[in-house]
């Protein structure tokens, strides 16, 4: 007998509110590598570009593939049958749907990442009975290494392997029984200094010019001073990516603590419930607007980041609209279908509908 998707009431909101804050920031990030950018040529451009290599470069996506790695925990040990095994099935079935999203969303983004998090999900299975100190020393020291070395797609892994350790260490747990206030404010403390520290080292290795949107060294040629400045950039920013979103989502456990917090945060939830038809939605109106725009005309800092804007405001709301109705959102709903093999309700009761 199949097993049927687990109930909502067990669900921990404030994981879809880290997911929704993740995605704010991508289309801002994932628009350069969609869309023709000029090199900063007005003061505006500059300070955006400036604004995205300090504050959401390497932030939000650390934050998206983190989260990965605690849903691979939490799937495996939420399907455990009576003899406490994880359905393995169930998970392979789900990763190799999302394979096949990745590789069609790939045609279209080159930079996404669906395919990478499927992959290595798949090969992470027998990290999930690894002992959880095994799991934390592989992903502290795998993600030190590649961070160094300045390579944002080897990263990934161990992103989700800590992930999945902050599952085995009940992290999610503490955090939904509500985390004394002293240590989140010591997390908080600790991540907001290292922040600075952070934006202060990147301000330090920034050239005073314009950068160029894309990163690239010519075969046979030195990059030049600039180009040299920001690949030094580019490499703190990684470095530094996790401690700033610990500080992120540290200010946002901080803000929902409070009842305004709670009432601005709660948008975030529809908006992180329905993460993969977002996330997908973002190349859709981001690859529709160029080609039915801009075509192969080159565009700017400032109308990439309004537009950018524009399309997450519209999710958001569209978000919250849809979740008035409906359990999951669309693409929520078929993933659901192909992992269960089953067709699941969509529609909320009416008790449930907010």
């Amino acid at each position: 007998m199949q097993r049927q998707p687990a109930t909502e009431k067990g669900r921990l909101h404030f994981l879809d509110q880290f997911r929704g804050f993740a995605l704010l920031g991508l289309p801002f990030v994932n628009v350069l590598a969609l869309w023709l950018i000029n090199t900063p040529e007005t003061t505006a451009d500059f300070w955006l570009q400036r604004g995205l290599y300090f504050f959401v470069e390497a932030r939000f996506y650390t934050i998206f593939t983190f989260l990965f790695g605690l849903g691979f925990y939490m799937f495996l040990s939420r399907s455990a049958g009576a003899g406490g095994k994880p359905r393995l099935r169930l998970y392979i079935r789900r990763l190799v749907i999302l394979v096949l999203i990745g590789f069609l969303h790939q045609q279209y983004q080159s930079g996404e990442a669906l395919f990478h998090y499927a992959v290595i999900g798949l090969l992470a299975i027998p990290l999930y009975w690894a002992p959880r100190r095994v799991n934390l020393v592989i992903g502290v020291v795998g993600f030190t290494v590649a961070a160094l070395m300045g390579v944002k797609l080897l990263t990934i892994p161990f992103l989700i392997l800590l992930g999945l350790t902050a599952g085995q260490y009940r992290l999610h747990d503490a955090i939904h029984k509500k985390l004394r206030l002293s240590k989140l404010r010591m997390v908080w403390l600790l991540s907001l200094l290292g922040t600075v520290m952070a934006i202060c080292a990147m301000w330090w290795a920034a050239p005073p010019e314009p950068m160029s949107p894309f990163l690239f060294e010519v075969e046979g040629e030195s990059p030049s001073p600039t180009m040299q400045a920001a690949f030094t950039l580019a490499h703190i920013g990684i470095a530094t990516g996790p401690l700033v979103s610990v500080f992120y989502l540290s200010s946002l456990l901080m803000i929902g603590r409070t009842r305004l917090g709670t009432k601005i945060l709660h948008p975030l939830q529809a908006y992180g419930r329905m993460a993969l038809t977002n996330y997908i939605g973002q190349t859709v109106f981001l690859v529709g607007i160029q080609r039915m725009v801009f075509n192969v005309s080159p565009t700017t800092y400032v109308v990439s980041t309004l537009v950018s804007l524009g399309i997450v405001v519209f999710q958001i709301i569209a978000s919250n609209l849809w979740m008035r109705w409906f359990q999951y959102g669309p693409l929520e709903w078929l993933w659901r279908c192909g992992t269960y093999w089953t067709i699941v309700p969509i529609r909320k009761q009416t008790g449930d509908r907010q």
